[in-house]
């Protein structure tokens, strides 16, 4: 069962008299208990897409289903059933912690709320913080009220975006573990967005790729990557870097760097191609003292998508 159906999702804006499509006709399904990436350039219409799945905006046209409910017409029935974390929703600062999540405690009519915030604050190591008032928080203590707010009423669909900004590296470890923690044990749904693709990877079951307002591709990251067909292979050897290069052309090897002794160079991964040009290379005697074989990455096609390769 589907818990996010969206299907032919349009919204326009007018900016200095002219109007601006932002999201163009997109069409996609988060399963239950389904980690979905939500990835694509600045602009994209990633942040848009939320905002009309939230309620904060209305969509020009098209169909949202959440928990097989259109919201506009069935708010009361899905608003306790979903929440949002997203690091461009800033808290009242001008109440503590605990005040904050007391609020949305209320909204979300959560039962015994008192031991939920306790559990939360644990959860996310803001024990230290709990009286003091939002606006004297670092980056990363107000992200992590954030996300303890996300899951104040435990949602059955959670949208998290850019939820990790400012974490440390130890604290978002365990900010990822607690969201594949919670999604495990309780089939929650969540669309996930983020710019640091190695979480998305780690996280996502399946990806979708958006640019100037439309998905480009959904699949994994698996598949995802295996859009790009080359390897970039950097090599050091002992001696005459310049007769490698000679040789790599001579193969029909693209060579990025040739300096030395260390040689770049790209090679598809298609028919054994590099195991072909590696033999060779040691067939012909060239002694390495490095080799070092850098596989695509999301990363990779998240800059060509941009670039609008």
């Amino acid at each position: 069962m589907a818990y996010i159906e969206v299907e032919n999702l349009v919204k326009t804006f007018s900016e200095h008299g002219k109007k601006m499509t932002a999201v163009d006709g997109i069409s996609f399904a988060v399963e239950k208990g389904e980690i979905f990436g939500f990835l694509g350039p600045n602009g994209a219409g990633k942040t848009t897409t939320i905002n009309m799945l939230t309620g904060l905006i209305k969509k020009d046209s098209g169909t949202i289903r959440v928990l097989g409910y259109e919201p506009e017409k069935n708010w009361e029935l899905v608003k306790n059933q979903m929440n949002v974390s997203t690091a461009y929703f800033p808290l009242s600062d001008v109440l503590t912690v605990e005040q904050n999540l007391k609020v949305y405690a209320r909204i979300f009519n959560v039962k015994n709320y008192k031991e939920r915030i306790d559990e939360l604050i644990r959860m996310f190591e803001l024990e230290k913080v709990r009286k003091r008032k939002v606006v004297k928080l670092s980056s990363g203590e107000n992200t992590r009220v954030s996300l303890a707010k996300g899951l104040i009423n435990k949602p059955r669909v959670l949208f998290l975006d850019e939820c990790t900004v400012g974490l440390d590296p130890d604290m978002a470890e365990k900010t990822r573990t607690i969201i594949k923690d919670y999604q495990k044990n309780n089939d929650c749904s969540i669309l996930f967005t983020s710019h640091y693709m190695y979480e998305v990877e780690e996280l996502c079951d399946r990806i979708a790729f958006m640019s100037d307002g439309r998905i480009i591709r959904i699949d994994t990251a698996e598949n995802l990557k295996r859009l790009i067909k080359k390897n970039t292979v950097e090599i050091a050897v002992r001696e005459n870097a310049i007769g490698l290069k000679k040789l790599l052309e001579d193969e029909n090897v693209s060579v990025l760097f040739a300096e030395n002794s260390s040689v770049i160079f790209e090679v598809t991964s298609e028919n054994d191609k590099l195991f072909k040009v590696m033999n060779k290379i040691f067939k012909q005697g060239f002694m390495l003292s490095n080799l070092h074989i850098k596989k695509p990455t999301l990363d990779d096609i998240f800059i060509k998508i941009a670039r609008g390769k």
